[in-house]
């Protein structure tokens, strides 16, 4: 049996990645492609992570947006965001790092479903999308996406 690993880097918040993630968040646009790409958030092969590489002074401010996209999940109505919220774990490093780690973990991943935390955040909270953007871009250093396969 062979197993393959692959950690495919989304655009560090940093310099383009940012943009790149401005950009999406007002889009409403679905991607053209159904396959998950280097800069997608969907999760086709029915797993998947996220990881957030954190400035540990700014982990207050990742932490506080980080809460907000909790309460947005649980309290939507949106039965795409209910099934999202049922699979969608997060979780903090307690690994000494350079930078905090931070983990999102979707198993099952919904089929098509997008887990852009800006682009939830901006369909739920419009008014408050820009500031928490601001908050997000100042905390991360880059974020990491790996799609999983289940092992039988």
């Amino acid at each position: 049996m062979r197993m393959v690993v692959a950690a495919i880097v989304v655009g560090g918040l940093v310099g383009g990645g940012a943009a790149s993630w401005q950009v999406r968040a007002q889009s409403a646009a679905p991607p053209a492609s159904t396959s998950a790409t280097p800069q997608s958030y969907t999760f086709p092969s029915g797993a998947g992570l996220l990881f957030f590489y954190v400035k540990p002074d700014r982990a207050a401010d990742f932490e506080t947006v980080i809460k907000r996209l909790g309460e947005v999940l649980s309290t939507s109505q949106d039965p795409l965001r209910q099934q999202q919220a049922t699979s969608w774990r997060m979780f903090r490093s307690v690994e000494s790092h350079s930078d905090r780690i931070y983990v999102f973990m979707f198993d099952p991943a919904v089929a098509g479903a997008d887990y852009d935390p800006v682009k939830i955040l901006n369909d739920a909270l419009p008014a408050e999308v820009q500031d928490l953007y601001a908050k997000l871009k100042g905390a991360i250093v880059k974020v990491e996406r790996m799609g999983l396969d289940r092992l039988k």
